[in-house]
């Protein structure tokens, strides 16, 4: 596994760049990540490159067996850049143009911030790109954060109107399909076309209080950002391609925070890649980013440029709490376990200057190595133990649909205040995790037939092909878990005017009769018939009452809905599709989908762990490979039937083991 940090030699003295280079030798680690913000260094002045300050940096450490990541400085456009080319800035959705003196200040559609980025990456490829001490590189840092997915300056308009021009060709279909007749929107030119100023965007600050835009045209912008900034990207790809056949990439956040989609942005990339700063203090690590990793680029190792180094101050203004020993050490490992081949602490030491000034680092800002530097040394000796391990494979028979049209339809118009699409998904995640079954977390696009069960939450948006995908999926005999919400709507974002869930009556054996949000005016009970025995329990997000042939496993108890069906179950082919037309109470939820998960076939879990901890299965030279990690204030009893061998102390448990608060297990089969 490749583990390091992020670096920062521009910033450092030469005295302090002496010591942190012996740091980084002493440590352990074989890998450093550096350049990113770097571009005032790489360029001072327009056409004057110099890599001078960096090439002695990448050789000492490549001579000592530390490989570098070099990235791209995009995400920091220099000064004498905002001053010359002022067109290039960012302006957000209320019209304000955001100035030089931050980071992300540039508009991704910009043509000559285009063609600056790829001379930039260009030089940067042929300068490194055959540098043996150099590992890959890594495009802008973080796209899209901080507000920046979605600019609004006069190229981003103008390629707006382009883009609904080439979607809907004639100002006559584009009335017709988004109904903009209501509140007399209909237009006769697509240069009527504008940008909409409210936003889903986080940190993003809508431009008045309330605006009612159409949900047509709100959608669109969503799809056009997440492309503009896919086409910014690959024209930086390409000018690194040219020169290097080293693996290129960028390092993406929130899943599905910034506006880009992901699953198409990273088509061309040789690596999934992101940043990760989960909590740590006696927290379970929630490892739906990386069944999303996993998703992403099936059957390629995912890196995670940038995670968590320990406590302290913080980018906002409020702190971080400090990891606890042997956290660092086993969020790593844990990594690795999920399929990570690579993880990089942000950052090795904490900066005195700027923005991220005494932000959380590996070592503090005297240069004294503590607690954290030392655990990052163990874990670099852990990691080189199982080095072997790395090869084992990863199977899982679940995969749970994430789609970006589905996030952006639901954030675009909300159904409840209390209901957030990707925390649903996390949700189904999370359960099925408890029960020891890991999940890939997909896209609509993938290949479905590895997979005994495919959960798919809240389909908002809905096409004709991924319907027929659903029903082929099921006929040949999958199981197929669908909720309340799907297929509501089609590609314009606008209604189906058909019964719910539209195209899907047939799959599902059901058809919605009424809906209602759920909340404290309209919680009700609900009698599940389970194979264990009848369960009651409160709904939860939004009720769909349901009438059809599918057999009805979940009936409502009281009010006008008693003894209407809310959760079905379809025989359709050779498999069974289950229609959740609300959430059942999580404890309820977890039996429900337990039964699924059984009747769908899903090999159990060998190893059983109490609440807070996660196991990971994984096979190498067909033999089953079991991670076992405890993310408890205390120890827990971990119980299994046989003998399993612990790969690193090479001692062997009968029937069960001991795992250590904050610690881990790697077990294999004798």
């Amino acid at each position: 596994m490749y583990y390091g940090v992020a670096y920062y030699p521009e910033q450092k003295t030469p005295d302090d760049l002496k010591k942190d280079i012996q740091l980084l030798i002493d440590s352990g680690i074989n890998t450093v990540r550096m350049g990113e913000f770097a571009w005032c260094r790489f360029e001072p002045q327009e056409g004057e490159y110099h890599f001078e300050w960096l090439d002695p940096v990448v050789e000492e450490l490549g001579k000592a067996g530390i490989y570098t990541v070099i990235c791209t400085p995009t995400a920091c456009p220099p000064a004498w850049m905002c001053e010359k080319y002022p067109e290039i800035l960012y302006v957000d959705n209320r019209g304000v143009t955001r100035p030089f003196g931050g980071r992300r200040h540039y508009c991704y559609t910009n043509e000559r911030y285009r063609e600056l980025s790829r001379i930039i990456a260009e030089k940067i490829g042929e300068h490194y790109g055959k540098n043996p001490y150099v590992l890959g590189f890594q495009i802008d840092n973080e796209p899209a954060q901080e507000a920046t997915g979605r600019c609004h300056c006069p190229a981003c308009q103008q390629a707006f109107r382009k883009w609904i021009e080439s979607r809907y060709h004639t100002v006559e279909e584009w009335n017709q399909r988004t109904g903009s007749v209501f509140w007399s929107q209909e237009l006769s030119s697509f240069s009527q076309v504008y940008t909409p100023v409210t936003t889903i965007e986080p940190y993003g600050i809508d431009a008045v209080p309330v605006h009612f835009e159409n949900p047509s045209i709100r959608l669109e912008f969503e799809r056009f950002s997440s492309q503009q900034q896919i086409d910014y990207q690959e024209i930086q790809t390409c000018a690194l391609k040219k020169y290097t056949d080293k693996p290129v990439t960028t390092n993406g956040t929130g899943l599905a925070t910034n506006s880009i989609d992901y699953f198409n942005s990273f088509k061309t990339l040789d690596r999934y890649a992101f940043d990760f700063y989960p909590g740590m203090r006696y927290s379970k690590i929630d490892s739906f980013a990386y069944g999303f990793a996993r998703g992403v680029k099936k059957d390629t190792p995912f890196w995670i440029l940038e995670f968590m180094s320990g406590g302290g101050h913080g980018l906002r203004g409020h702190g971080r709490v400090q990891t606890p020993p042997n956290a660092l050490k086993q969020a790593v490992v844990q990594a690795m376990a999920h399929g990570a081949e690579m993880m990089l602490h942000f950052q090795f030491r904490t900066f005195p200057y700027g923005a991220e000034q005494l932000n959380y680092a590996i070592v503090d800002i005297d240069g004294v190595p503590r607690r954290r530097y030392r655990e990052m040394q163990e874990t670099a000796a852990v990691l080189k133990q199982l080095a072997s391990y790395e090869k084992a494979v990863m199977r899982n028979e679940v995969g749970i649909v994430f789609d970006y049209d589905a996030y952006w339809a639901l954030a675009i118009k909300p159904v409840n205040e209390n209901f957030r699409y990707l925390a649903f998904c996390d949700q189904f995640y999370k359960m099925l995790n408890e029960m020891g079954h890991t999940s890939d977390v997909i896209s609509l696009d993938a290949d479905w037939s590895d997979y005994k069960m495919i959960v798919v939450p809240s389909l908002f948006v809905m096409q004709e092909s991924y319907r027929q995908k659903m029903k082929e999926y099921v006929k040949q005999g999958g199981t197929l878990v669908a909720t309340f919400l799907t297929s509501v709507k089609n590609v314009d974002n606008t209604g189906y005017i058909e019964s719910l869930p539209a195209g899907l009556t047939d799959l599902f054996g059901v058809t919605v009769q009424e809906v209602e949000p759920v909340d404290g005016r309209s919680r009700s009970h609900i009698k599940l018939s389970l194979a264990s025995g009848e369960e009651t329990c409160e709904d939860a997000y939004w009720s769909e009452l349901l009438e059809g042939t599918a057999q009805m496993v979940g009936t409502y108890l009281e009010d006008y809905k008693a003894g209407c069906g809310v959760i079905a179950k379809n025989a359709y082919g050779k498999g069974k599709a289950w229609y959740l037309g609300t959430m059942p109470e999580e404890n309820t939820a977890s039996k429900l989908l337990a039964e699924i998960a059984q009747e769908a076939g899903l090999t159990p879990m060998k190893i059983q762990v109490p609440s807070g901890c996660e196991v990971v299965r994984r096979e190498l030279d067909g033999k089953k490979l079991y991670y076992v990690f405890n993310f408890n204030a205390e120890p827990v009893q971990a119980v299994w039937q046989g003998t399993l061998r612990d790969v690193l102390s090479e001692v062997s448990y009968e029937n069960g083991a001991q795992v250590a608060q904050d610690g881990f297990l790697i077990l294999q089969e004798d």
